[in-house]
């Protein structure tokens, strides 16, 4: 069973979750059936409710990739549920994550902070690339609050955590987590507080390492960063690069709604013929 899931988190990279959604779901009906039914040891029963945390995440994340928030919601408090069952800090901090990036993305701030401080509490206790991680989370989080300090300290605590991490005690569902994420989360940071240019630095770094569902979304990020520096080749370039990858196969709303703002910050230039035809591709993607 830990192979299914292992391999559905693989796809899910390659191409977003929307395809895998009802996979997701089957392996998730499958772990409950054998809690429900089966004859198993207390070391069994806890690593069925991990299963279950890991697979109820996945579907968080799915269903928020596809901008299905409340099904997320949803599948993230499951996960927290079962993590909780199973006695897995680490799990449940990477769980409350996704919760509180979700509540961030969403305006409520209040919240996001709130489900990040949570996980704070077991920072002591989780690996090294969980803390790197959580810290990673929090510079969002606390982005987005409004707290530039504190999202700067977290930023360089990610950085430092990550150079110290060892990856013999990262879980596989923290298997992802690593230079490009963190240099995504930097890009994004500086993008936010005015530092375009250097933005565009991190960013391309952050790409050239991604899976390729999240180059997809990187490329829109990278996009704006151009366009805030005034470099219309740098930006319609990786606006085609966005769209590219979600012609191939990409299937990520976020991605799309990424270039919806890039779309916006052609304004300037809409007249133009090939920002013309760079905002007909995003809105075909859209429809």
């Amino acid at each position: 069973m830990a192979d299914r899931v292992e391999s559905l988190r693989a796809m899910e990279q390659e191409t977003g979750g929307v395809d895998f959604l009802d996979s997701a779901r089957t392996d998730l009906r499958l772990i409950t059936r054998m809690l429900n039914n089966g004859r198993y040891t207390e070391e069994t029963a806890q690593r069925l409710y991990t299963l279950a945390a890991e697979v109820c995440c996945l579907l968080g994340w799915m269903n928020y990739d596809a901008s299905l928030h409340t099904a997320a919601q949803q599948h993230y408090s499951a996960a927290l549920r079962a993590a909780k069952t199973a006695g897995d800090d680490t799990l449940g901090a990477h769980t409350l994550c996704f919760m509180a990036s979700q509540a961030a993305n969403q305006r409520e701030q209040r919240a996001a902070v709130g489900l990040m401080d949570v996980a704070d509490a077991v920072r002591s206790r989780v690996p090294a690339t969980m803390r790197a991680s959580l810290a990673a989370h929090q510079t969002t989080v606390y982005l987005k609050a409004g707290d530039k300090r504190r999202a700067a300290q977290a930023l360089n605590r990610a950085f430092t955590t990550l150079e110290r991490n060892d990856r013999a005690d990262t879980p596989a569902y923290l298997q992802w987590f690593g230079e490009a994420q963190l240099c995504s989360t930097e890009g994004r940071f500086l993008l936010a507080t005015g530092q375009a240019a250097k933005a565009t630095d991190a960013l391309e770094r952050s790409v050239t390492q991604a899976a390729p569902r999240d180059r997809a979304v990187r490329y829109g990020t990278l996009a704006l960063a151009h366009q805030k520096v005034g470099d219309l080749d740098g930006a319609l370039e990786a606006t085609h690069k966005a769209a590219d990858l979600i012609d191939q196969g990409i299937h990520s709303q976020r991605g799309v709604e990424r270039l919806q703002e890039v779309r916006r910050g052609f304004t300037a230039h809409r007249n133009e013929a090939r920002v013309k035809d760079a905002n007909a591709r995003i809105a075909a993607l859209a429809a």
